[in-house]
């Protein structure tokens, strides 16, 4: 039996996917971060208070606080897709695919120097 997907030209697989919606969206949330840092920053003021020796053109600043937000939002977006992936299955809530509690014993039971004695 053959797997639908591969018959579908130009179909994507699901890490790549994954990859491409995770890329929009840190995408969009990085120019909405950036669009509020630098309304409430002015680079031009960030070259001369915090970069000591540093000469940045105000692109730069913009590019590299631009750069910065992508890897977050881009991380988090990744760690998000991979707990959605491998998280529990559908019926987790409901007790189905629990686990069962582990069985309890003695610790005497496995260790003869701890039998007679009271710990007590």
């Amino acid at each position: 039996m053959s797997d639908p997907e591969n018959n579908v030209p130009g179909r994507w697989n699901r890490n790549k996917r994954d990859w491409g919606v995770s890329i929009w969206v840190a995408f969009l949330a990085a120019c909405v971060g950036t669009f509020i840092l630098f309304a409430l920053i002015d680079p031009e003021s960030l070259g001369s208070s915090w970069v000591a020796g540093w000469e940045t053109s105000v692109r730069l600043t913009y590019g590299l606080g631009f750069g910065f937000i992508f890897l977050v939002a881009l991380f988090a977006t990744r760690l998000t897709s991979f707990m959605i992936r491998t998280g529990p299955r559908r019926g987790h809530a409901r007790g189905k695919g629990k686990r069962r509690p582990p069985e309890v014993h003695d610790p005497a039971d496995n260790n003869p120097d701890l039998r007679d004695e009271d710990w007590i």
